[in-house]
């Protein structure tokens, strides 16, 4: 998707998105939630948090699935190319956290 919207002109290269406080402080507490987990804890309860994030992923999709149709058909308005900008930040803040989790969880299973 980076390099779609980059190639389009939606993101500069290496252009960074600020994101609302709110979002910072949701994605504060699931980076606690994801240290604890890291240290001590069931598959089940890491099976429970991706399903978290991923829900949390499937509602940023949704607040903007139409302005993600719009600009497919190239007819995003400027407010919408700034809600996709919000939305592919968040999206990648979500990956880090999917990722990161995946790290650990796949190195517990190789011990």
């Amino acid at each position: 998707m980076e390099y779609l919207d980059q190639l389009k002109g939606i993101l500069a290269p290496g252009e960074q998105y600020p994101l609302p406080e709110l979002f910072k402080m949701e994605m504060l507490a699931l980076n606690e939630r994801l240290l604890e987990l890291e240290l001590a804890a069931l598959p089940e309860e890491r099976a429970q948090f991706a399903n978290q994030v991923s829900g949390l992923m499937s509602a940023h999709f949704l607040e903007v699935a139409d302005d993600i149709k719009a600009y497919a058909r190239g007819k995003a308005t400027p407010a919408q190319v700034i809600l996709l900008k919000e939305y592919y930040a968040k999206q990648k803040f979500c990956l880090r956290i999917m990722e990161r989790l995946s790290t650990f969880a796949s190195r517990d299973q190789v011990s």
